[in-house]
């Protein structure tokens, strides 16, 4: 997109979705994943306009995985239907809220991989006379001597954890187990090329290698021992943006979990599955400030993404080239001063800074809305309003007034 001809909706930092850019990773995503089922992660997305929008677009989709059970109650009172709530939940009252909706039809399934999980669960249920259904989350990374090659979220790594775990389900009539979540967190979302760190490149890819071949024989040997354990499981989730082709490639998979691939935030830059993938959503600074010489000054920006602090962390400049991040000062609070390249064409204040989030949904916590565009063509977008300039929006959660944790 050609940002140097586009008006920002304001002259305050605002978000843009670039909705070429977007359809482009839509349709990627679609060819990518066409041999299982498709489940949009709605932390990475963060806007019920969005889901809509990459709904109707996707010929496989089939359901939400939600991040909180709040947030899981939220997205069934804007009509969504088959959410996968990824993350155990001990908030008793929003899972009590599902209810009205899953006796009317809805499909809500709950994840577990500690016996705490399940009696809190089981107890709710309890309590409102009804039947939950509950994911196992198997542990996919790979415990190597002096290295933990994955994420530390689940309690789960083995058949003999699930076997412990299965005699607590059994004593508990309320919850019935449906579903089984394996997500390769170490291939799926680390990136080979991190800033500062290039001298790790190869030993990732070979830790990413390793891992394919042993999360392949885990899981599948999981999901097949609960199948003749006779367990009819509905579903078997994996994988997430970084490991499309990995992932729907596996036998035992029926869906797959994309986010972050539809925004391809910076971080993304840095992963070698996701080059083919264009930025498609990051926010505006106005520059206000021209302290010295080859330094301008920005209004706002401090929007650093979540994990282990690093470079990777840090926003990144879209446009207009040649400009640079001060190292001593970074993205500031209220204000990000920027080096300017000889290169660089003039840039004065009123101008705009266009800049990408580390992370994908993450960037919505500071906004209300996306402001829209499209190079070529009128932008028909069923769900998205119109601004004071006439520029079509998409809110955020933040916009329509939600905060989940």
């Amino acid at each position: 997109m050609d940002f140097a001809h586009i008006v920002p909706s304001s002259n305050a930092p605002s978000a843009w979705l670039d909705m070429e850019a977007l359809d482009h990773n839509i349709n990627l995503v679609n060819q990518k994943t066409q041999a299982v089922n498709l489940r949009l992660a709605t932390k990475s997305i963060r806007s019920i306009d969005v889901l809509h929008y990459i709904k109707d677009n996707s010929p496989n989709y089939v359901g939400l995985m939600s991040y909180a059970a709040d947030e899981s109650v939220f997205l069934l009172e804007n009509g969504f239907d088959n959410i996968l709530c990824a993350y155990p939940t001990l908030d008793k009252d929003s899972v009590a809220q599902t209810f009205s909706y899953t006796d009317k039809g809805a499909k809500m399934v709950w994840m577990v991989d500690r016996p705490e999980h399940v009696e809190i669960l089981n107890q709710v249920a309890k309590d409102h006379a009804v039947i939950v259904e509950i994911c196992l989350d198997i542990n996919m990374s790979m415990p190597l001597p002096k290295l933990y090659f994955g994420s530390k979220r689940s309690a789960l790594m083995s058949k003999k954890d699930v076997k412990a775990l299965l005699k607590i389900i059994k004593k508990c009539p309320q919850v019935k187990l449906t579903s089984v979540m394996g997500y390769e967190a170490q291939i799926a979302g680390l990136a080979e090329h991190v800033p500062g760190k290039t001298l790790l490149t190869p030993a990732i890819r070979l830790l990413k290698h390793r891992s394919k071949k042993q999360v392949s024989q885990r899981r599948n040997s999981i999901v097949a021992w609960l199948k003749k354990q006779d367990y009819a499981l509905e579903l078997v989730n994996g994988g997430g943006s970084g490991s499309m082709d990995f992932t729907s490639s596996q036998a035992e998979v029926t869906e797959i979990t994309v986010g972050s691939a539809y925004y391809k935030p910076a971080y993304f830059d840095y992963m070698e599955t996701m080059q083919e993938f264009k930025p498609a959503a990051g926010f505006v600074l106005p520059v206000t400030r021209h302290p010295e010489k080859g330094v301008i000054t920005c209004h706002g920006g401090g929007f650093i993404a979540s994990g282990a602090v690093g470079a990777d962390k840090i926003p990144v400049v879209h446009y207009p080239k040649y400009l640079s991040i001060l190292a001593d000062e970074g993205f500031g609070e209220v204000q990000t001063p920027m080096a300017i390249d000889k290169r660089a064409t003039a840039i004065n204040i009123g101008d705009f800074v266009w800049c990408r989030h580390a992370k994908a949904g993450e960037l919505n916590e500071h906004f209300n809305e996306l402001v829209c565009y499209r190079q070529s063509g009128s932008i028909t977008i069923a769900h998205a309003s119109k601004d004071k300039k006439g520029l079509k929006t998409m809110m955020t959660y933040r916009g329509a007034g939600q905060c989940f944790h």
